[in-house]
């Protein structure tokens, strides 16, 4: 006997009917499960990849979504998130030399401070950091020119002279940089050298 989707009334085949749903005598083509599936997901909260329940406090904290950090959907859930303009910046840290860290923020000070706490050597070090009316596409355009010249990359973190940083930095012409970067307050000779690889 010919059976229908009981959703969208397509008749169910082998090709388009789950073999779990025919033999519970669900009624639904593969279509529309994955429908509701999609849905349902969207209503999902997960943060620091464990999954949230609607019955959590936390759930109607947040917008559903996926979050690395409580840190994370706290700022995707404000304001803030908004906001375009801000910094891109170089932090390095002794402990990986020939390393630098290529990122963005609002305030690249306060994003300092909080690498800071990870380490109990408060060693992080702002090399430089330029202002950008477009932070998330600054930052993305420096990430594409250092991974042309970098050795290695592991995420946001870079295989290349802080000297190099500086430059690729410096040389953002696109989405709003001011062209007179903003020094970070640094002790290194390098921070002050100007220079083009591009």
């Amino acid at each position: 006997m010919a059976r229908h989707c009981i959703k969208c009334e397509v008749l169910l085949t082998d090709t388009n009917w789950y073999t779990p749903s025919r033999n519970n005598k669900d009624y639904k083509c593969k279509t529309c499960i994955r429908k509701k599936e999609t849905k349902a997901n969207k209503l999902q909260l997960y943060i620091n990849g464990k999954y949230i329940s609607r019955k959590d406090p936390l759930y109607n904290m947040f917008k559903p979504g996926n979050y690395k950090t409580l840190g994370d959907a706290t700022f995707f859930n404000s304001k803030l998130s908004a906001i375009q303009e801000g910094y891109v910046y170089i932090i390095s840290n002794r402990s990986w030399p020939h390393w630098v860290k290529i990122g963005m923020a609002i305030d690249a000070e306060d994003r300092l401070n909080s690498y800071q706490t990870s380490s109990p050597y408060r060693d992080y070090v702002l090399e430089h950091r330029v202002f950008s009316s477009d932070r998330r596409a600054s930052e993305q355009e420096a990430h594409t020119k250092a991974s042309a010249i970098c050795i290695g990359r592991a995420n946001e973190w870079f295989e290349l002279s802080v000297r190099e940083a500086i430059t690729i930095l410096d040389n953002l012409n696109e989405h709003g940089h001011s062209g007179t970067p903003t020094e970070a307050d640094t002790h290194t000779e390098e921070d002050n050298i100007q220079g083009s690889l591009f």
